[in-house]
């Protein structure tokens, strides 16, 4: 039974005939019954489904790093949130085919952080033991003390790791301990980005390269 609320001109809601209804993120949706599909799915099909897939999962590894991430790439009323705007990112702007035709993310086209400061520039990174030493060209425009690096750890097929405020940007290094980094049996594809602490702003991530 369908009930409507707020008098003729306010949303419906439950099922009348073959229609259900329902609200969705302030807005009312109505919708038929679904026809059945009696034609297999096209290859194009499949391979898009595969590229879900894999964009599925590496953001599902990586919620909380893409969480933080995009937060500021949310705008108030906005209907789309931080993780979204990062799964969008991943399926539509880091896929790729290998030999195979399988899909991968491309780790050089990620981006794990996103804003609008300029970006941290020719980082350079070296991992000893449990050690990791960054390097970067300081930006004469981030000379305040509120500016910080964030660190981000990002594996493809299993969770990464995330370590924010590791320094201030006109430092240009940084060294800090990754408890069992030596011990870990995968690599680590390493980024960075510019942190404005008072005003709260990201650069995009720079890619650091893996360790």
């Amino acid at each position: 039974m369908a009930i409507l609320h707020h008098g003729p001109n306010g949303p419906i809601t439950g099922k009348f005939g073959s229609v259900n209804a329902y609200m969705l993120n302030g807005q009312n949706v109505a919708r038929g019954p679904r026809k059945r599909r009696t034609s297999p799915p096209t290859e194009k099909e499949l391979l898009n489904r595969r590229k879900q897939k894999v964009a599925g999962e590496f953001a599902k590894y990586n919620r909380p790093i893409l969480d933080f991430g995009y937060q500021y790439q949310v705008k108030k009323g906005d209907r789309i949130g931080a993780f979204q705007l990062a799964q969008r990112h991943v399926f539509t702007e880091t896929l790729e085919l290998d030999v195979e035709n399988k899909p991968f993310v491309n780790p050089e086209k990620l981006l794990v952080f996103a804003g609008n400061l300029p970006p941290l520039a020719d980082c350079q990174i070296e991992k000893e033991d449990d050690m990791l030493h960054l390097k970067w060209t300081v930006d004469p425009i981030y000379d305040d003390h509120l500016f910080k690096v964030n660190l981000a750890l990002i594996n493809l097929d299993a969770p990464g790791d995330m370590k924010t405020a590791i320094a201030e940007v006109n430092k240009g290094s940084s060294s800090l301990r990754i408890p069992g980094l030596s011990l870990k049996k995968f690599d680590y594809h390493v980024y960075v980005c510019v942190w404005d602490t008072l005003l709260g702003e990201f650069s995009n991530s720079t890619y650091c390269g893996l360790v």
